[in-house]
Order: C-alpha cells, then sequence, then structure tokens
C-alpha cells in the first residue's frame, strides 16, 4: 500500500492508468485519416489520452465507464457562421420563425402585441419573407393590429425589415426621405414609406429601438449557447459581433459557464449592424488557448437575391435593381482588404451573389499579392451564386468556402423570389458545393442561425440529397452539386477547427485533442441520406464533461 501511494502518475497499483471517463462500446469516426474508426475513447483532464478497442482501453485504463452501445461518437460540430446573442435576443422577443401562412404570421404578432403594455415596442423576427409578393407586406397589416404600436419586426434573411406606421413616424421615415447609402425604403405608387426596409435602411429605426440591456444580452447568449450543446456544437464562428456580445462571451467564459470555443468576426463593414472598432480585433489571440478569440473581422460585400440586393455580374430579370448592390466600391474595398490582411487580421466576407464573390476574391488577391503571406484563413459565406471562372481561385488563393448547406434545396425563396427574379439557368446553379469542392476548395458548414436551424444533421443531410429534409418539397435543387457524408463531417469538423485555426486542438478524435464530442443516436453512415436529419443528439462533451443534457 505505502508503495502504491508512492507512485505519481504512472499506472494505478492493478496496472491500468487512472483517467476521468471510458467511452467505451461505441462507433467512434475519429476524423483520423490514419485511424478513421474505432470502438473507445479515454479521457483526463479535458484531452482524449487514448482510441482504441473496447476491451484494450478497458484493460489499460480505469475510471467511470460510458457504454455506448453501439451509438456513434463524432467530434463535436464547428458551426463557422452564426449569430449567437443576435438569435438569442430574437427567441427572447416576439418569435416568427414557426409561421408559415399570413395568417398564422399575424395572429402570432397580434398574441405578442396583447402581452405589451402601452407604450412599449413590439421587435419581433423571423417573418418569411416568401409569404409576401416581392417580399414586400404593407406596414397596413400591422397598423390592422394595432395603429398605435410601434412596430419593428425583422425578416428571417436579416436583410429586411417590417415596421409598422407608428415606428416609422417615431423613426421620422416619411415621403421626403431618402434612401439611406446601401439601404433601400420600399414605396408605394405616392412615394410613401411601405412598410419595409431593406440593408440599411434598417439601420434608421433600429437607432431609435429600446436599448438591449447587459443582462438581455447575457440571456441572450446563455440561451443561444445552450441551444449549440443541444445540437452537438463545441464551436462556433460568431459572425458580425458587436463590442457588447464580446463583453457578454468573456463575462460567461469567466464564470465558467461558456463551454464554447469561439471566433469573434467583429463587425467591421456592416451596414446593418453595430460597427466596431478595429482596435477590438486582437490578431495576438489567433493561435492561444482561450475559449473566445477576438482575431477576425467581418465584412458585408453585397445583399440578398430576395431583396435583389445581392450583387450580380447579370443583371436582374424583373424590378429596377439592375445588378444589384456593393456596399463598399471594389476599389475601396480592396484598399481596405489589403490593409488588415498587412495587419494580421482574418477575414469573414458574407457574399450572396457572383460579382460580390468575384469582388471578395479580387481584394484577397490583390492582398496577396502585396502582403507576406501569414497563414490567415480568410473564408467566404453563403455563396448563393459564384461564377464557373472563380472555382478555381478559392483553392489558388486559399480562401475557404463557408456555405449554409440548409439552404440548397428548392425552397419557397428560390421557387417563388429567386426564380423569376434571376431565372432557372442561375437558380440550377446556386450553392456549387460540389463544383467548389471538386475544384480543391476547402468547404466549412455554418447555419446562419437564427436565418436558419443550428441543426448541423439537417444541413449535412441536405448537402447530400440537395431536397428539403423536411420532405415536403420532393425536388433536388442540381443534384450534381452534392457531396459525400464523409465531406460534411469533415466540413463540420476538421475543416472548421482549422478554420478556426484549432486543428492540433479539436475536430479529430485522437491522442493529444481536446475531448470536445457528440454522440449520436445512429451511425450515419448506415443510413439513408434523407433520414440524417433526423438523428437524435444523444450528448455533447466539452473538454470531456457533459454539457448536454444538462
Amino acid at each position: 500500500m505505502i508503495l502504491c501511494l508512492l507512485i505519481i502518475n504512472l499506472a494505478s497499483c492493478g496496472g491500468r492508468e487512472p483517467v476521468d471517463l471510458l467511452i467505451v462500446n461505441a462507433s467512434v469516426y475519429t476524423v483520423d485519416g490514419d485511424k478513421p474508426w474505432a470502438q473507445a475513447l479515454a479521457i483526463r483532464d479535458g484531452l482524449i489520452v487514448a482510441v482504441g478497442a473496447s476491451d484494450a482501453l478497458i484493460r489499460d485504463y480505469e475510471g467511470e465507464q460510458l457504454d455506448l452501445q453501439g451509438q456513434m461518437v463524432l467530434p463535436g460540430f464547428h458551426d463557422s457562421h452564426s449569430h449567437l446573442v443576435y438569435g438569442g435576443l430574437e427567441l427572447m422577443r416576439c418569435d416568427l420563425s414557426a409561421e408559415s401562412t399570413v395568417e398564422d404570421l399575424l395572429q402570432t404578432i397580434a398574441a405578442c402585441d396583447d402581452a405589451l403594455a402601452a407604450g412599449e415596442w413590439l421587435i419581433a423576427g423571423g417573418w418569411d419573407l416568401s409569404l409576401f409578393e416581392s417580399t414586400n407586406p404593407s406596414k397596413s397589416l400591422l397598423d390592422d393590429i394595432n395603429p398605435k404600436r410601434r412596430m419593428f419586426i425583422r425578416g428571417a434573411d436579416g436583410h429586411s425589415a417590417w415596421a409598422s406606421s407608428a415606428a416609422l413616424d417615431y423613426a421620422g421615415i416619411a415621403a421626403e426621405t431618402p434612401n439611406p447609402s446601401d439601404g433601400i425604403i420600399e414605396r408605394d405608387a405616392s412615394a410613401e414609406p411601405r412598410g419595409v426596409l431593406r440593408e440599411s435602411a434598417m439601420m434608421l429605426v433600429e437607432k431609435v429601438l429600446p436599448a438591449v440591456t447587459v443582462e438581455d444580452r447575457l440571456k441572450a447568449a446563455r440561451i443561444s449557447v445552450a441551444l449549440a450543446h443541444s445540437m452537438g456544437i463545441t464551436s462556433v464562428i460568431d459572425a458580425a459581433t458587436t463590442e457588447s456580445d464580446a463583453k457578454a462571451f468573456d463575462a460567461l467564459d469567466a464564470d465558467a459557464a461558456l463551454n464554447l470555443r469561439l471566433v469573434l468576426a467583429m463587425s467591421l463593414i456592416a451596414p446593418f449592424f453595430d460597427q466596431a472598432p478595429l482596435s477590438s480585433v486582437k490578431v495576438s489571440e489567433r493561435y492561444s488557448d482561450q475559449n473566445v478569440r477576438r482575431s477576425s473581422a467581418k465584412i458585408f460585400i453585397d445583399g440578398v437575391l430576395e431583396g435583389e440586393t445581392a450583387a450580380l455580374l447579370s443583371p436582374y430579370l424583373v424590378g429596377n435593381h439592375g445588378h444589384g448592390m456593393l456596399i463598399t466600391p471594389a476599389s475601396t474595398l480592396t484598399e481596405q482588404v489589403v490593409a488588415l490582411d498587412a495587419a494580421g487580421v482574418q477575414l469573414m466576407f458574407h457574399a450572396i451573389g457572383d460579382a460580390g464573390v468575384r469582388m471578395a476574391l479580387d481584394a484577397l488577391e490583390a492582398a496577396r499579392e502585396a502582403n507576406p503571406a501569414q497563414d490567415l484563413r480568410h473564408h467566404i459565406s453563403h455563396l448563393q451564386l459564384v461564377d464557373p471562372e472563380d472555382h478555381p481561385r478559392f483553392e489558388a488563393l486559399g480562401v475557404v468556402a463557408n456555405f449554409q448547406a440548409l439552404w440548397a434545396f428548392p425552397d419557397d425563396y428560390i421557387m417563388t423570389i429567386n426564380l423569376p427574379a434571376v431565372g432557372l439557368d442561375r437558380v440550377q446553379a446556386m450553392y456549387p458545393i460540389g463544383s467548389l469542392h471538386r475544384a480543391g476548395a476547402r468547404i466549412v458548414g455554418g447555419s446562419d442561425w437564427s436565418v436558419s436551424s443550428m441543426n448541423p444533421l439537417l444541413a449535412i443531410e441536405t448537402a447530400l440529397t440537395r431536397r428539403d429534409p423536411t420532405g415536403v418539397r420532393p425536388q433536388a435543387l442540381n443534384a450534381a452539386e452534392a457531396v459525400t457524408l464523409a465531406d460534411m463531417i469533415e466540413a463540420y469538423t476538421i475543416n472548421g477547427a482549422y478554420l478556426a485555426h484549432r486543428e492540433n486542438q479539436t475536430g479529430r478524435l485522437k491522442p493529444g485533442y481536446k475531448a470536445d464530442l457528440v454522440v449520436l443516436g445512429a451511425n450515419l453512415f448506415e443510413l439513408a441520406p434523407s433520414e440524417i436529419g433526423e438523428v437524435p443528439i444523444v450528448m455533447t462533451l466539452f473538454e470531456g464533461q457533459k454539457v448536454y443534457p444538462k
């Protein structure tokens, strides 16, 4: 016994090395090319210390055992594009994301109105733009609910908002109010504001809304982190982060309540987010081991196809929007990108249209020519339309393709809004995940929550089938752009880790890596692709500690 007590950091007296947790009898997909499959993991001090067969690890290690009875284990998912505080606040307010008819939408708004005291703002989010012709509902629908209520309702896409007459009047928006730079006030035949505001025009009302309290921002962050854990997510790139959002994440982390690895893409060029100063970006944090890194910046290139504000190489087929909108002139953007790249800032771009994507690539090419290489791993999000000539440029420039694969099926937005605006040929070219992958681009996955579901499994299924994961719409959106299950698991694990400069810490299950992992209710490789989105998340571990379920 005395001899046993003298043994430090060696095997226990019984010859087995102590660990905190021993996961056994699992289908472990490691995303490690040298050893892709295993049955068991040994975890100590938040790290994986061994990967192998159940009997071998039980023989060599002792500790609490978790017998998964064949359930699948993957590295924790990386959501490479989300809006955590923004989405959490939306859930705390009047949430319209589940309403699929105009009648249900208006009933929910009316119920939210009834719950408010006189004089309070009704702030809501998530309305489906495709429910209304030209995505352009009238303020009169809101006025009919309560003509005295100031209502501001953000669209599900985040690029349009719908306001009541009382809200427009309070913000001073009238017939003589000019469109702001990079924004559109939708108007009726007499030039009166109709009620819908696009892009930076939303800020005309945003700036007069009641301020979000510190307590509400913290509550929103907690809600969204818990939701991420319930989806098996252990790492997130938060897009267009404000200074106030960053402070909320820091506070959670200081209280050991975050349990999430974050890269904050601070909002630098963003016409409808509170812009953060360049000083808020901390390039020295890029390779740190801290959970919250402010090492990135978000840049908006264009708008969205739904509002005909996405920048296109060929013009829109309807309306008077021509080639769409560029947030910043190309020459100015290039100067800014070259300077930010030289300063060591990782850049995250919003680009929907093919002209917007090309503009981002052109600016990054100029930065590569002007500056020494710094392994910054810039990335472009959304990529709804990419000209085929630009496909090989992603690999050539080392630009990561950040897709929101859950959008890659013929939903109402594409078929009722986009199709008339851009035509069938461009619709069939949307979300070219397969083409960019074949051209050598590194693919990562992001949700853009709260624009769409945070669930990575729904996005993975859609990338494989190019069909509606709910089964409501049976048609496919260009099935030739499908990719494999292994491709998409890499997109949500090791490729996401690479984008966050953590590929030597997370994204794989191998000795020395963080014990961030998700347990699934079935082995994805044994299912039909159409079944993947229905697989339950059984458990999420962050550094070996269970964070879901609580």
